[in-house]
C-alpha cells in the first residue's frame, strides 16, 4: 500500500516532500539569523562607568553674593567747613582709639576764639572794678558809722548841733546806696562774664573739632583727602574699621530670605580662580525687603557700597554674615560668594544627582540603573531624602557597596541591554 506499487501515493510524497523540505530550510535559516543577531548583540555591550554606593553628607544651600566689610566700619566726616591741615595716616595703618588722624584749619573759628578771649579779659576787669567798688563802699560805710556814733552822743548832750548828725547820716545813706549799686553792677558783670566763657567753650569745641581722632582701635581702609584740601560740613575724610571681626553684607532675594534664619552656617569664598573658603554665621536679617534707596538710608548713608546682584532693581532683604575668625585674605570692599547652609544630612547613603533618573511619564518615581547578574542593565526604584545641588540622599532601594551605573549620554539605556564597565 505504501510501496512503489502505488503510483498515486508516490506522486503525493514527491510533490509535498519538496514543500516540507523548503519550509524546514527556511525555519533553520530564521533560527540561525536570530541566533546570530543575539550573538552579535551580546558581543557589543554598552560601556558604562560603575559607581559604588557610599555614605556621605548631603546639603541644601543657597548662594548669594556679598561685599566684605570690617566690624564698626565707618567713614569719618568733617565736623564743619574748613581746610585740611595735615593727614597723619595712610591706608593700612593700625590706629588706636583717641589717636589723631587728621588736623583741620578753621581760621574764622580761631579768630572768633581770640576775640572771645579779649572780651573775657575785658569783662573780668569790669567785674574786678565793681568788686573793688564794693570793698571801698563797705570800708566807707564802716568809717561813716564810726564817725556817726560820737556825733549822735554829742547831740544828745547838746554839745553838737543836730545838723552835723543829719549831715553824717546823709553821707552814710549815700555810701550804702553806692554799695548797692556796686553789688548790682558786679552781679551783672559776673553774669556777662559767665556768658562770654560759655561762648568761648563752644568756640573751643569747634576749634577742637579740627582734630579728627580715631573713635576705635582698628585700621585705616582709605583716605579721601590730602593736605590743603578744602572741606565742607560732613565731607568724607577717611574710612576705618575693626579688623578683628570681618562682616559680609549681602542682599537676599525675597525667595531666599524666607529660608534664612539668624545663626545659620555660611561659607564665604572669594569669587575667582584662587578659591578660599571661610566659615561664618548669619548675624542679622532685616525684617523687611527694601529697595536700593531705603537700604542706603538704613545703613546710615555715607559709605554706600553696591552689594546687590544684577537684579538690584528688585526689593531685597539686607543680611549680615559674621565670620568666625578674622582673615587678612578678604579685602574690605571686595565681592565674595556666600553659600548659606539650609539643611544637612550626615552619614547617609549619597549619590550624585546625575545618577538618579526619573520616568518621563511619572517624575515622582526616581530610579537608578544597576547591572544584574547576567550583566544587563536594569532599573531599580529608589526613595530620596534631602536633595542637594550636586548630590542626593537615598533613603531606600540601595545598600552600601552596591554598584550603580552612571547613565551614558549615548546610547540611552534600556532594560535588558548588556553593559560592561569601562574602568
Amino acid at each position: 500500500m505504501f510501496g512503489k506499487d502505488n503510483p498515486k501515493l508516490e506522486k503525493f510524497f514527491h510533490h509535498n516532500g519538496r514543500w516540507l523540505a523548503g519550509a524546514a530550510i527556511l525555519t533553520v535559516i530564521g533560527v540561525g539569523t536570530w541566533q546570530s543577531n543575539l550573538i552579535l548583540n551580546r558581543e557589543e555591550p554598552v560601556a558604562v562607568r560603575l559607581s559604588e554606593v557610599k555614605r556621605g553628607t548631603v546639603e541644601s544651600t543657597i548662594n548669594e553674593s556679598g561685599v566684605v566689610e570690617l566690624r564698626d566700619q565707618r567713614i569719618l566726616t568733617s565736623p564743619t567747613e574748613g581746610a585740611v591741615d595735615r593727614v597723619l595716616v595712610q591706608p593700612g595703618n593700625r590706629i588706636k582709639a583717641g589717636q589723631t588722624l587728621i588736623t583741620l584749619r578753621y581760621p574764622e573759628r580761631e579768630t572768633a576764639l581770640a576775640n572771645q578771649e579779649v572780651k573775657i579779659q575785658q569783662q573780668r576787669r569790669i567785674l574786678q572794678r565793681h568788686q573793688q567798688e564794693i570793698v571801698e563802699a563797705k570800708e566807707q560805710i564802716a568809717a561813716d558809722e564810726i564817725k556817726l556814733r560820737p556825733l549822735v552822743a554829742g547831740a544828745r548832750e547838746g554839745a553838737i548841733a543836730r545838723e552835723q548828725v543829719y549831715e553824717q547820716q546823709d553821707k552814710l545813706r549815700e555810701t550804702r546806696a553806692t554799695l548797692r549799686d556796686a553789688q548790682a553792677d558786679a552781679r551783672t558783670a559776673a553774669l556777662e562774664l559767665e556768658a562770654f566763657q560759655l561762648e568761648r567753650k563752644r568756640i573751643q569745641q569747634e576749634v577742637r573739632d579740627s582734630i579728627v581722632t580715631a573713635p576705635i582701635d582698628g585700621v585705616v581702609l582709605g583716605v579721601n583727602v590730602k593736605n590743603g584740601d578744602g572741606v565742607e560740613f560732613r565731607t568724607n575724610l577717611l574710612t576705618i574699621g575693626d579688623p578683628t571681626q570681618v562682616l559680609v553684607k549681602l542682599q537676599l532675594s525675597t525667595l531666599n530670605a524666607t529660608q534664612v534664619r539668624p545663626n545659620q552656617l555660611a561659607r564665604v569664598s572669594v569669587i575667582g580662580p584662587d578659591r578660599q573658603t571661610f566659615t561664618g554665621r548669619i548675624q542679622s536679617l532685616y525684617p523687611q525687603a527694601v529697595g536700593e534707596e531705603e537700604e542706603e538710608q538704613s545703613s546710615g548713608g555715607g559709605s554706600k557700597q553696591s552689594n546687590q546682584s544684577s537684579s538690584s532693581d528688585q526689593p531685597a532683604v539686607p543680611s549680615i554674615v559674621l565670620l568666625d575668625t578674622p582673615t587678612r585674605t578678604l579685602i574690605p570692599g571686595s565681592r565674595v560668594n556666600v553659600e548659606i547652609l539650609l539643611q544637612q544630612r550626615q552619614n547617609v547613603i549619597v549619590l550624585p544627582t546625575e545618577i538618579v533618573q526619573r520616568d518621563d511619564d511619572d517624575d515622582s518615581k526616581p530610579f537608578v540603573w544597576v547591572r544584574d547578574s547576567q550583566g544587563n542593565a536594569q532599573k531599580r526604584p529608589v526613595k530620596l531624602g534631602l536633595e542637594g545641588l550636586t548630590n542626593v540622599e537615598v533613603t531606600s532601594g540601595l545598600q552600601i557597596g552596591d554598584r550603580v551605573i552612571q547613565p551614558p549620554s549615548e546610547p540611552s539605556l534600556e532594560p535588558g541591554v548588556p553593559v560592561i564597565s569601562d574602568q
